[in-house]
């Protein structure tokens, strides 16, 4: 219904004023009320790859079926963890499963030492290495530049990739180098 109101003013045939009351009935957000201005890939992207709001995706910090309330801190650190995964326009399942990746990486590399997380680094590098071969350079540098923007909107994304290595793992870093050109792509670079 938006998008033919949308339509309707671009032609002509709405007025901005009605159209402004038919935005208000369906609750459209007001940078929805406005021309759609992506151009034709962007538009492909968003629909193949719809990106999630932050408060579908699911993130759990308690074992299944423990209801106790998480502490003011887990809960900040949960807001900057979905809105970390919404502007980089991850899908919801994708952005799930990458959550699920870390926490699984964090609960096996909490107990190691420094030596131990570097042999985990180069173990690591070696996997992404044979995975992409002359293209990994390349495709981490486009990874780093999507942590880079997200990191700058929203400060501490790569605290949590230097933590308890999980910026160390190869699959966190598969599926950042996967969905960069989406992220790109989606912003028109």
């Amino acid at each position: 219904m938006a998008d033919w109101t949308r339509k309707d003013v671009a032609s002509g045939t709405l007025s901005p004023e009605a159209a402004a009351k038919i935005f208000d009935d369906l609750g459209t957000p007001a940078d929805q009320r406005g021309p759609d201005v992506r151009s034709d890939e962007q538009k492909m992207i968003d629909k193949h790859f719809p990106a999630a709001k932050p408060e579908e995706f699911t993130i759990r910090y308690n074992a299944i079926g423990d209801d106790a309330p998480i502490s003011a801190e887990t809960k900040q650190f949960d807001t900057s963890a979905r809105t970390w995964l919404s502007s980089a326009g991850f899908p919801r399942d994708v952005g799930n499963s990458l959550v699920n990746i870390i926490a699984k990486v964090a609960q096996s590399t909490k107990d190691m030492t420094p030596d131990q997380l570097e042999t985990y680094r180069q173990t690591e590098l070696l996997k992404l290495q044979r995975a992409h071969g002359e293209k990994l350079e390349e495709r981490l540098q486009a990874a780093d530049d999507m942590i880079d923007q997200l990191e700058h909107q929203r400060p501490g994304l790569k605290h949590v990739l230097g933590s308890n290595g999980i910026g160390k793992n190869a699959m966190v870093w598969n599926m950042l180098i996967q969905h960069a050109p989406i992220f790109h792509a989606r912003k028109g670079r």
